[in-house]
């Protein structure tokens, strides 16, 4: 009798979590009966407009998703503001470094098949990166640029941990910071990287920069495929994200938004003059393809993304990772590292000062990209925050921005 009630209980619980699980959004017809203030939530609309308004920002759009629920959709300003051409919801923004969890997710449905071990050294796999240097002085380019080598191998941990020692200083190497304005290879890239000393040696400190661009090359290497195609066929299908890609298709041309860039010293932005940078999403010729930054999509098919992961990887009823697999690549990972944030294998987990900054939960999940897109995954609450925006700006002016939107969103609940 007790075995029954106990397997009685035990299938409870398993049906219990498995209804938790969220699988499409619905639109919340009452945000008061979901935990929210309907009278306060209405301060996001005020924060998103004076943004635009004040021609601080071209265009301002977030969704705030509660057990699945959609209790905040917003659009406000232009994508083409010479035009006058008004942003929407479903419009395309640049992600930017909001692919490099994609990418790590990637990696991660290989690892949970077996393909490779988190501690295996890379040069297993690119065999290029065999005895790493590590940075002393000088610059390729003067022909100054001293080395030593690496106490260690970098390891595919160490990639997707951003404790490897690359940043973003290629040392007078011929490496693009976001991806190549000429057709290059895949292989010709690495060769490159290679050559990019390391800021420390591997293991050491969180150092942001390089490493997952990297770790799209070993996922392709790994994987057999290009990285679009096992983002495809891995991550992007099973979630619905019908409208992310490297190389936007033709038919998407008309939602991508415009790309604009802040004056310096000002609050106002203008069109960036960097026609390679605003066509980007656009060049076919791309066969080295960004890991850490390449992506554009919609709000709400990153969204997709945010929920799987809170629901333990699975959404829209497809599974892209395993449960613990999840756990893994959110839990931290920077026991004995020298860091100025913790972090997990793909994201920021947040802790007690950015709640007392803005109201996050410590051990939330965050990044964004350099172009003004933010996000938060919300353990405790069981939701999603994301801001859009596309406009090079500086880091400080995105931080208070977007902390600016945290406060107005969790102010606004009971």
């Amino acid at each position: 009798m007790r075995k029954l009630i106990t397997l009685i209980g035990y299938l409870f619980f398993i049906g219990y979590s498995f209804g938790q699980t969220v699988q499409n959004f619905t639109h919340c017809e009452n945000v008061e009966n979901i935990g929210f203030a309907g009278n306060r939530i209405n301060r996001i609309d005020s924060l998103l407009s004076q943004y635009v308004k004040d021609k601080k920002l071209p265009n301002a759009i977030a969704l705030v998703i509660k057990d699945g629920q959609i209790v905040y959709s917003g659009a406000y300003g232009y994508k083409d503001v010479e035009n006058k051409i008004i942003v929407k919801s479903d419009d395309i923004f640049r992600n930017a470094s909001q692919t490099k969890a994609i990418t790590s997710a990637v990696l991660l449905s290989l690892f949970e098949e077996g393909k490779f071990k988190l501690d295996d050294p890379i040069e297993k796999y690119l065999p290029m990166f065999a005895n790493p240097q590590v940075y002393e002085s000088g610059d390729a380019k003067e022909g100054t640029l001293k080395t030593r080598p690496a106490k260690r191998s970098i390891t595919i941990r160490h990639l997707l941990t951003h404790t490897a020692g690359y940043d973003y200083n290629p040392y007078g190497q011929e490496v693009e910071g976001f991806f190549y304005r000429y057709p290059i290879t895949s292989q010709e890239v690495l060769e490159r990287m290679a050559k990019i000393p390391l800021q420390h040696d591997p293991g050491e400190k969180f150092t942001y920069g390089f490493s997952t661009d990297i770790a799209g090359y070993l996922a392709e290497a790994i994987g057999g495929k290009t990285l679009d195609v096992l983002m495809r066929e891995r991550i992007l299908d099973p979630l619905g994200m019908k409208d992310t890609y490297f190389v936007q298709p033709q038919r998407n041309y008309d939602r991508l938004v415009k790309l604009y860039t802040q004056d310096a010293g000002t609050n106002s932005y203008q069109l960036t003059d960097d026609q390679f940078a605003q066509d980007a999403p656009k060049i076919t010729y791309k066969t080295a393809l960004c890991g850490g930054a390449g992506l554009s999509g919609t709000i709400e098919d990153y969204a997709r993304f945010c929920q799987m992961i809170l629901n333990g990887g699975e959404f829209n009823n497809q599974r892209v990772l395993g449960r613990q697999t999840v756990e893994l690549m959110t839990s931290s990972q920077m026991e004995g590292v020298e860091t100025y944030h913790d972090f997990s294998m793909a994201f920021e987990l947040t802790n007690k000062y950015r709640y007392n900054k803005c109201m996050v939960p410590p051990n939330s999940l965050k990044w964004g990209g350099a172009f003004g897109t933010d996000y938060i995954i919300d353990r405790k609450n069981n939701m999603i925050l994301l801001f859009y925006t596309n406009i090079n700006q500086t880091y400080n002016d995105n931080v208070s921005m977007h902390e600016a939107f945290h406060i107005s969103v969790y102010q606004s609940m009971k």
